[in-house]
């Protein structure tokens, strides 16, 4: 199972999200950068969601260079060297979360550099009253489901949305599961081997990825490592820039037991399930306001929440 994540992590064309394309002419991949986005409503449009993290330490820069300062993170500009080197041709649309300004300029580069392209800055509130915060981001949330309809000229049905709520809920609640066991048994549970499920969620249809948190947990529970008297240590502050794979394994070899972190939160964001009763934007729209995980990326609209989760 491993084995197969690191490939997919090391796959810097996106093998896998084109030959899901491939397969189907009729098919449609939306691309997107950290640190969230619904992807239920692409999922409900019968595309791919592809969660893009940059190039990683696996890829020269050399064109993003020529885009940014040298003292811009390394993940717009190594974005922007996949896009220009055509690792990124086969995909339909990017979306840029509202993380920081940089990111916000980048959805503009990407407009002017890949005209024919589905581009959206897509924002969120800083605001959490349901009837400011929640009916902003609602009709925000709708005029996204409103571009991808007209991306693939056929209609997001509520049904279509629950559906696709369903099967993220369920891969939330697998991912929990996966960091449940690592945060109880550790020894069991190499962090590696985690970041590395968590990344084959970022190219793989949500319905083949539950499979995988599954089948390694039923193997998982039946290794019989030795328990170390190692540190238990949190990682925070990973959410965009992610580290090398290397690092991961030269902190748990170094003596320590990570047994949380927050790399690619997109998979955790909401904490809990989504509903699927009533309307399902809505729905959306709440899990935000009051199910999402704090961090630096999200506004805290209270002084004395800033830094308590």
């Amino acid at each position: 199972i491993i084995a197969r994540c690191e490939a997919f992590y090391e796959d810097l064309d996106f093998t896998a999200a084109r030959q899901w394309k491939e397969a189907d002419p009729s098919r449609k991949v939306i691309a997107y950068v950290p640190v969230y986005v619904p992807r239920e409503i692409i999922h409900a449009a019968g595309m791919l969601p592809l969660g893009i993290m940059g190039g990683g330490d696996g890829l020269e820069v050399i064109h993003g260079d020529a885009f940014y300062q040298s003292y811009i993170c390394r993940i717009p500009r190594s974005t922007i060297e996949l896009g220009l080197s055509k690792r990124m041709d086969f995909v339909d649309g990017m979306l840029f979360p509202s993380i920081c300004d940089v990111i916000r300029n980048l959805s503009g580069m990407w407009k002017l550099m890949f005209p024919g392209k589905y581009v959206r800055h897509f924002d969120v509130p800083q605001n959490y009253r349901d009837d400011v915060g929640g009916n902003y981001y609602t009709a925000e949330l709708n005029e996204l489901r409103e571009g991808l309809e007209h991306l693939s000229g056929r209609k997001i049905t509520d049904d279509a949305l629950r559906a696709s709520i369903k099967v993220y809920n369920e891969n939330r609640k697998l991912v929990q599961d996966v960091y449940g066991l690592r945060s109880r048994e550790p020894w069991k549970v190499p962090s590696a081997d985690v970041y590395l499920l968590m990344r084959a969620g970022l190219v793989l249809p949500v319905e083949e990825h539950n499979q995988m948190p599954k089948d390694y947990l039923a193997a998982a529970v039946k290794v019989e490592a030795q328990k170390r008297d190692n540190c238990r240590v949190i990682i925070n502050g990973s959410f965009c820039e992610q580290p090398p794979l290397n690092l991961i394994k030269s902190i748990e070899l170094s003596g320590c037991y990570i047994v949380d972190d927050d790399y690619m939160i997109v998979h955790r964001f909401p904490r809990n399930e989504v509903s699927t009763a009533g309307d399902p934007m809505q729905h959306l729209s709440l899990a935000f306001l009051y199910e999402s995980i704090s961090t630096a990326a999200k506004y805290d609209d209270k002084e004395e929440d800033k830094g308590k989760y």
